[in-house]
């Protein structure tokens, strides 16, 4: 890549509201509460002070895209940069009223106040106020712009560092198999991954459980059927994805170590929760069997068959 870099933008309102402008988009992952959730901890106010407005091309900056893992970590820097322009604005207006270093002052529980002395100070919707009308129309709008350290990887010699940050993790399995059907059974799967600081770790761990259930899919059923290059299982019907009725139990670990990166110090949890499944239950089943098979799905066909070929082995 070129860059990996993003940008937002934040509109704060007289009442002590405001708006994020991005261009990250949730598919799913909770990314938007997740930015706003970093806004709202930036700037010391409610999550329910804070509306997204994500990925309208016509206003949004620009976001380089929703993969990779990478938007709590790219995308959520630059939200905090923008709150923290917010931020400095706001504060240069209070430390004039209080007479106070800008130093000296914190902002939490819409509240910004001075170290020491949480009763010397006023609402984030008075300081806001005082900035629009005692400054005559200081209207409060903040940009950040993140672009990684990151090298491109040459092509020839493969030197280069095309990412910020790393995912680490290990998943295990426990299964049973039908030696006689070649059935396969996922029974529990625990998970452990270094997602930095989980900013909400309901969703962490909301993530690393659909991770498993696709990772499920891909080791037991899903399976593209093709014949002279037409789909012959178009639809679910026909195409089996995991429902929740063979969803084995599952522990999730979050192994929280900050990225000193990442806002107070989160990383992404996308791919690298999906990745290790379907090998997890291949070695699973390979310790239960004793025969490495290395085709997916595992359907109880090629589990059969790979048994049956041990036994002829023999």
């Amino acid at each position: 890549l070129a860059h990996d870099s993003t940008a937002a933008i934040i509109k704060v309102f007289v009442d002590g509201t405001a708006t994020l402008i991005t261009g990250a988009s949730d598919i799913g992952q909770g990314s938007n509460t997740t930015l706003a959730q970093i806004m709202a901890e930036t700037l010391g106010i409610g999550l329910e002070d804070i509306t997204v407005v994500a990925v309208d091309t016509e206003i949004a900056p620009f976001d380089f895209g929703t993969f990779a893992s990478r938007v709590p970590y790219i995308s959520g820097n630059a939200v905090k940069a923008a709150a923290e322009d917010v931020k400095r604005q706001v504060f240069e207006f209070v430390s004039e009223q209080l007479e106070v270093d800008v130093s000296d002052l914190i902002s939490k529980d819409r509240r910004i106040y001075v170290k020491g002395s949480p009763e010397k100070g006023m609402t984030f919707s008075q300081a806001v106020k005082g900035c629009l009308y005692l400054k005559k129309g200081g209207h409060i709008f903040g940009k950040g712009i993140y672009e990684p350290d990151t090298v491109v990887v040459n092509q020839v010699t493969y030197e280069g560092h095309s990412t910020p940050a790393f995912a680490y993790g290990t998943q295990i399995a426990e299964v049973e198999v039908d030696r006689e059907t070649g059935q396969v059974n996922v029974l529990r799967m625990e998970g452990a991954h270094d997602c930095g600081i989980a900013i909400n770790p309901m969703h962490a761990e909301g993530q690393l459980e659909g991770a498993i259930s696709g990772g499920l899919g891909q080791a037991l059923y899903e399976n593209l059927v093709t014949e002279r290059g037409l789909v012959m299982n178009p639809s679910f019907l026909e195409y089996k994805i995991p429902t929740a009725l063979d969803m084995p139990e599952i522990r999730s670990i979050l192994v929280e170590a900050p990225d000193p990166g990442g806002p107070f110090g989160a990383k992404g949890l996308g791919e690298a929760t999906n990745v290790p499944v379907a090998p997890a239950i291949v070695n699973a089943v390979c310790e239960a069997v004793g025969v490495r098979i290395t085709q997916l799905p595992l359907t109880p066909e090629n589990v059969f068959q790979a048994l049956q070929q041990k036994q002829s082995h023999k």
